[in-house]
């Protein structure tokens, strides 16, 4: 059985933080109002920011998707957790102790087994740090490292350490904490060997180790670095395999370290190897992270935009750097933020650059030497074509405007580009331009995106009513009034128990009669409102949605208690208007089957609602 995680500790959990700080570790986030943050919908696809984040009111709503919610209900949604694995994990960020009883059998066999494969790498870790600094077969690493310049301030800030040459060290002293060697190979720690028969032997052997972080910071993989010379020795650089917690199209080195500094100054520099970055970082240009062994991908330009406005790359000069970089161009071309490449002089690589001319050098050189991604993709195609000939220099300059030019869509680029050409092949820039309006007219149309994310339920009489958004048309001036009603018991006990009293549960819409029902709930037990907490306390993600989108409007309220009392004359007045119509209609079927006493007890009821509704009437007039 399931139990639940006391209400004080997921409170305490709550207000421990800001939801614009863990959203912002997700989704790029920026300003938009005194505590208003917008940004790029992380549960849809969208060009143009839809997804907002309030920070007084610690909610957010997409207007694009309605995705809303609260801390928790984020992380379910974009982690797919439970609840209970949502608080835990905030709660152990927070050093909020969680008592064992009552986190029993909350834990998913899966959510478990990534927990002991993060004990495992946080380990693993250690001990290879502790091989590095404090013992003889550490000594070769550290050479290496002295010599790469490496201080040993830098060695403990990134955790650096070495796996021996020998074939079980990590495998004999993990196993004895209790790990399996089943899971341990899972991990990435682990290989078996090649006839099977179980036999596990150490994944890093003779290698300087590099931990990879997530994030939040946790080990999750390693890099290695091999210092035999032997061939036999395997390739110059290692890193784990996919596993359950490490993929290299997902993740990105050192960006635990480097997010603050890439949102202070807005840009982030990505290079191509884990040295580049220490030695970068060293130097004291700490906004830079690393590709691990590919090209950046769709994920990594999407936890790139969630923190800065410009992504730099820098790849290496050679022909696999060159191809990684065009690759990360193709990704790159469409994405919502700036980008640019950087090339060093002389071919060096940063590690190179910084010990020779020091760091100021270096920014100056990224800052002189970066050309935007569109310059970048036209000067790499010239490989492709003989230039010296005419029609080497026209196929050349048809590609470039088919392939490039047509997915410009910055004027101010554009006319750049064109000018540029123009002065370099002799062609007028509007015949450039000509060109590219007709290669754009003959381009085949992609896909546009869908946007009809409203789900449209009826309510009891028939009326479209959107969920969680806008509708198409406006709402029925009884369905505005719950739904203002419903905002108003969200933030104020008083006004809840006058709708119970009052409405009960004359609410015409399913959901707004669930959440009201949840609501009395409530306040039987909590003399006060807290939309937090209460939000905390539903398990309905719908319904969560629904309160979510409805706090959001909170300041557009008018709380003087004469406009609430207005709102529930206004259902009620709904309420007998529909009475009063079905008893017209029987009076009427009576009267045509000539029952006369059906018919009179059916005008009395109309006569009743009559004067109940010009009471309501009359009452509002007076109010």
């Amino acid at each position: 059985m399931r139990r639940r995680i006391p209400e004080e500790i997921v409170e305490r959990v709550r207000q421990h933080f800001d939801i614009v700080d863990v959203i912002g570790e997700y989704v790029g986030l920026r300003k938009a109002g005194r505590n208003s943050y917008t940004g790029l919908c992380p549960f849809h696809n969208e060009k143009s920011p839809s997804f907002h984040v309030s920070q007084d009111k610690q909610l957010y709503h997409c207007f694009g998707c309605s995705a809303s919610g609260n801390l928790f209900t984020f992380l379910i949604e974009k982690e797919g957790i439970t609840f209970q694995e949502a608080v835990e994990r905030l709660a152990q960020r927070a050093n909020i102790a969680l008592p064992a009883e009552e986190m029993e059998d909350v834990e998913s066999p899966e959510y478990k087994r990534r927990k002991e494969m993060l004990r495992a790498h946080e380990l693993a870790a250690k001990y290879y740090n502790y091989i590095l600094m404090d013992t003889e077969h550490g000594k070769l690493g550290l050479r290496y490292l002295e010599e790469r310049g490496i201080s040993r301030t830098t060695i403990e800030a990134f955790q650096l350490g070495y796996a021996p040459d020998a074939w079980d060290v990590l495998r004999k002293f993990l196993l004895k904490r209790g790990f399996a060697e089943e899971l341990l190979f899972e991990a990435g720690l682990l290989s078996e060997a090649q006839n099977g028969k179980g036999r596990y032997f150490d994944k890093f052997r003779h290698r300087v180790m590099f931990p990879i972080h997530d994030a939040q910071g946790k080990v999750i993989a390693f890099g290695g670095r091999v210092l035999s010379k032997d061939k036999d020795g395997g390739p110059k650089y290692l890193n784990s395999p996919e596993t359950p917690l490490f993929s290299k199209g997902r993740h990105l080195y050192n960006l635990h370290r480097a997010r603050s500094s890439m949102r202070s100054e807005g840009r982030v520099l990505v290079l191509e190897g884990y040295m580049d970055v220490i030695a970068s970082a060293q130097a004291g240009v700490q906004n830079v992270v690393a590709v691990l062994g590919t090209a950046l991908t769709h994920d990594h330009v999407r936890l790139l935009q969630r923190n800065v406005q410009e992504i730099v790359m820098m790849f290496d000069g050679d022909a696999a750097g060159q191809k990684a970089a065009l690759r990360s161009a193709e990704v790159v071309k469409d994405a919502d933020v700036k980008t640019r490449v950087a090339t060093l002089p002389e071919g060096l690589d940063p590690d190179e650059f910084i010990k020779k001319y020091g760091k100021d050098a270096f920014v100056r050189a990224i800052q002189d030497n970066a050309s935007s991604m569109t310059t970048f993709r036209v000067l790499a195609m010239r490989k492709d074509f003989n230039l010296s000939t005419e029609v080497g220099r026209e196929d050349y300059l048809k590609a470039v405007i088919a392939t490039v030019l047509t997915e410009v869509t910055s004027p101010m680029e554009m006319e750049k580009q064109l000018r540029e050409l123009s002065e370099e092949f002799g062609v007028s820039v509007e015949t450039l331009d000509q060109e590219v309006k007709l290669a754009k007219k003959s381009a085949p149309l992609g896909d546009k995106p869908d946007r009809k994310w409203n789900t449209n339920r009826n309510n009891a009489d028939g009326v479209s009513v959107a969920r969680f958004g806008k509708t198409n048309a406006p709402l029925p001036a009884h369905i505005v009034a719950e739904r203002i009603l419903l905002t108003h018991m969200l933030i104020d006990e008083g006004v809840a128990r006058q709708v119970q009293d009052e409405l009960a549960d004359e609410f015409s819409v399913d959901e707004h009669l669930a959440l009201a029902a949840h609501l009395y709930a409530y306040y039987a037990e909590h003399e006060q409102a807290d939309p937090q907490r209460f939000l905390s306390g539903l398990e309905d993600r719908e319904l969560i949605k629904l309160a979510t989108q409805l706090l959001l409007k909170v300041d557009e309220l008018d709380r003087r208690p004469e406009f609430v009392n207005e709102y529930i004359q206004r259902i009620r007045a709904f309420h007998l208007e529909r009475e009063l119509k079905r008893f017209e209609q029987q009076a009427i079927d009576c009267g045509n089957r000539m029952d006369w006493e059906g018919m009179r007890a059916a005008s009395d009821e109309v006569k009743r609602i009559q004067a109940l509704i010009s009471a309501l009437k009359q009452a509002t007039t007076q109010s």
